[in-house]
């Protein structure tokens, strides 16, 4: 059996970096996760599991019983699974995350020197790749009168550095970005 929370609330929350949705269907626990930080807006996984736990022992017996009839996971499920309901819903939920506000432009320093000038860097880039810039690299290095090859060196050191793994921001680099927001709204 499970240890995980057998049927955690129907619906998006909030859990670190993701939004995750969940819905139940009989004893099967279906869970979508979409990481706030993607360069994209749909789920990035989408798990089917035996979700049966809890303490009242008829609906664990109950939920058993339903899941041994259909011998695994039933194909008749995986139609019921509604995921342009969850892609639309990850869109509208992923637009109103305050750190998804991909129309504020980062300011990008002149020269990098420090981690957080990098963080900028590669946040911007992703910004400008999330809302559909199709030459970001290069934009970003005529935005900021720099050539092509410094900007791919910027880039690589970026990576270097552990901020970027050529498709969108690490964990370390987002935790840079949250401190800068702080250290902006204090100022």
């Amino acid at each position: 059996m499970n240890t995980q929370q057998a049927n955690p609330p129907d619906g998006w929350q909030r859990e670190g970096n993701e939004l995750v949705w969940n819905r139940a269907y009989g004893p099967w626990l279906v869970t979508a996760r979409c990481p706030v930080h993607a360069p994209f807006n749909g789920p990035s996984e989408l798990t089917v599991r035996l979700a049966v736990g809890g303490t009242d022992e008829k609906a664990i017996l109950k939920d058993m019983d339903q899941a041994l009839e259909t011998d695994g996971i039933p194909a008749s499920l995986l139609r019921q699974i509604p995921l342009a309901e969850i892609k639309a819903e990850a869109r509208a939920a992923l637009s109103r995350q305050e750190d998804r506000a991909m129309n504020d432009h980062y300011p990008v320093p002149a020269r990098c020197h420090t981690e957080e000038d990098y963080a900028l860097l590669v946040a911007e880039l992703a910004r400008m790749r999330a809302t559909g810039t199709t030459a970001p690299q290069g934009e970003l290095a005529a935005n900021l009168g720099i050539g092509k090859a410094t900007m791919s060196e910027r880039i690589k050191r970026s990576k270097e550095l552990g901020l970027w793994d050529g498709r969108r921001l690490t964990e370390k680099a987002h935790e840079i970005l949250i401190q800068w927001r702080h250290d902006q709204k204090g100022s």
